[in-house]
């Protein structure tokens, strides 16, 4: 973007106070106005800042935070949210994998699928094992 020529300077005090470690507080009215200068077209923030003797990258956090005139902090809209459990199609939950264990006994390997027949079962484990105990 080309700056336009225009060389926008406060005119009046920028700092309000400035604490023990050397940083500013600025006036709400210079950061009014350099904000609105910001959003000019074809404005460069860069430059902006650097002729208003700021940072450029507080000047772009001053952008975003007052977004509207007279808005101190970011506006955040909270939008209703409605939750449904939806149930899972028929076709999806015949097509979920089966549980399954594996048992490894010996040198033999067994896998059970779930609704395996509990008695029997029993008994190929007992003879995996050598016998009934």
């Amino acid at each position: 973007m080309q700056d336009s020529g225009h060389i926008p300077i406060w005119p009046g005090e920028r700092v309000e106070s400035t604490n023990a470690r050397g940083r500013h507080r600025y006036h709400a009215a210079f950061k009014a106005w350099i904000v609105e200068q910001a959003r000019q077209p074809g404005m460069s923030l860069a430059g902006l800042a650097m002729r208003n003797q700021i940072n450029a990258n507080q000047l772009r956090r001053w952008v975003v935070v007052l977004q509207r005139p007279g808005c101190a902090e970011p506006s955040a809209v909270m939008l209703p949210v409605t939750l449904a459990a939806a149930p899972l199609p028929a076709a999806t939950t015949s097509a979920l994998p089966r549980a399954c264990i594996e048992l490894s006994i010996a040198d033999a390997t067994m896998r059970v699928h779930a609704g395996a027949d509990t008695q029997t079962l029993r008994a190929v484990l007992d003879a995996l094992r050598g016998g009934p105990r």
